[in-house]
């Protein structure tokens, strides 16, 4: 989180969010605070998930715009956690940091099951059929999705980790140049019914729980209007981040048996053409751009450890010679694309 949000955040305030929702925030578990603060927290015993969320990260009518979408795809029969309303019967109830600004707050169910580890007897081809076949009912039952006026997200376009100049006023020319060359290639692919739509554009194998042989996907913080190859570009991505941090050398080939077995998956539910799999490479580039600078709005890398540093330049690297993280033959993906 960012030093001005820390500043602002106090443990009296995850207590005023629990007597909104009538859970118990004695002893919080926190989970994460990379854009959100996160807490694991219980009412009778039964764990449940507590989020604040600062106003300058996302506005209360897109925090609802996230819940309603999430509702929706609970509802017709996609395995999502529950959004649990406030005592007041709200979505959404809000306290004051220190500084008198805004944190939205929410509740969900716990997810049952557990993260899937790397190193975990479950990363296997079974596990990356049921991933697949996960995001394409998502993609399949968000076709139908017509969201109300007030509860719109955010287009692509408008995602601010796609401008390195926001974050260093130094950012080399060559970064700024490839940023440039990645913008023009989106805005100029097709846009329909079948290829874009509301995504969750961050289902990474930290971002689901796997139970019983089903995932259950939560962290809907980032979804966004985007492409549906994007939401099959970012599994493979942090999959391959996760794997080159841990040195291991053939990337390529784990690539390749990731996606043919993941894009089985996806096709039992929904199949995109030949022309949007072949988009697949460029949404890798993006998540190297966007994940770039958002280290870059996080961290200060004069004081950062050398290991973290060393990942943010192999990023920097590929994003100036201009090559995704992985190299794949896409025969190995498209069975029934067009």
């Amino acid at each position: 989180m960012e030093e001005s949000i820390e500043r602002i955040f106090t443990a009296e305030m995850v207590e005023s969010a629990g007597r909104f929702f009538q859970v118990n925030t004695e002893n919080p578990v926190k989970l994460g605070d990379a854009e959100n603060y996160v807490f694991e927290v219980n009412r009778d015993g039964t764990p449940y998930i507590l989020r604040l969320t600062h106003q300058s990260h996302r506005a209360k009518h897109q925090v609802l715009a996230e819940l309603k979408w999430m509702e929706y795809l609970q509802t017709n029969g996609c395995a999502i956690p529950k959004v649990i309303p406030s005592k007041g019967n709200n979505l959404i109830e809000t306290v004051k940091g220190l500084d008198g600004s805004d944190f939205h707050c929410c509740l969900f169910e716990k997810a049952p099951g557990a993260r899937v580890k790397l190193v975990d007897g479950n990363h296997n081809g079974d596990l990356f059929y049921v991933w697949g076949k996960t995001i394409g009912q998502l993609h399949q039952k968000t076709k139908d999705y017509i969201p109300e006026k007030a509860y719109q997200r955010m287009d692509w376009q408008e995602e601010e980790l796609l401008d390195a100049a926001h974050y260093q006023a130094d950012a080399p020319e060559q970064v700024v140049r490839q940023q440039d060359i990645i913008l023009r290639e989106l805005n100029g692919l097709a846009v329909n019914r079948d290829n874009f739509g509301l995504i969750h554009s961050d289902i990474h194998h930290g971002n689901f729980h796997y139970h019983e042989g089903r995932i259950h996907v939560f962290d809907f913080d980032d979804c966004s209007n985007h492409w549906f190859a994007s939401d099959l570009a970012i599994p493979l991505y942090y999959l391959m981040w996760s794997l080159e941090r841990e040195g291991v050398e053939d990337l390529d080939g784990y690539a390749a048996t990731f996606m043919r077995e993941f894009m089985k998956g996806y096709e039992t539910e929904n199949i995109l053409t030949r022309a949007d799999y072949e988009t697949i490479p460029l949404f890798l580039k993006v998540r190297d751009l966007t994940l770039y600078n958002f280290f870059h709005k996080k961290y200060d890398f004069m004081n950062q450890d050398r290991e973290w540093n060393k990942a943010v330049s192999t990023i920097e690297k590929r994003i100036i010679e201009n090559r995704p993280i992985v190299q794949f033959d896409l025969n190995v993906i498209s069975h029934g694309g067009r």
